[in-house]
């Protein structure tokens, strides 16, 4: 009987080995696929780090642009204003220097 419960005991005490030496491969194997997994994700996110940066330098570009058109836009805007009123002014003048000269041309018939 106690040949028995020895045999019994070491045949239990083997699985158990058996089943911890799997449970220590899987451990080891899901150890391994993670780490992949990690080193994947840091790369994507290195290169997504890049393309953001790449991306926020284009737009302070594009930026600085869009400041230095929008001051020529303004000074032009100003200046133009200036032109039509003084054209405006010049256009009146001849019409008035027209009409002058049409009314000595032509005087009124009594």
């Amino acid at each position: 009987k106690q040949w028995y419960q020895r045999r019994v005991r070491a045949e239990v005490l083997q699985l158990h080995k058996e089943n911890q030496s799997k449970l220590a491969n899987q451990m080891l194997a899901m150890t391994r696929n993670l780490k992949n997994v990690s080193v994947a994700a840091r790369d994507i996110i290195s290169q997504d780090n890049k393309n953001l940066s790449d991306v926020q330098d284009v737009v302070d570009k594009n930026t600085a642009k869009l400041n230095k058109e929008t001051s020529q836009l303004e000074k032009f805007n100003k200046s133009s204003g200036k032109c039509w009123v003084w054209s405006l002014i010049s256009l009146v003048m001849v019409i008035f220097v027209v009409m002058v000269i049409f009314i000595r041309l032509f005087p009124k018939r009594q």
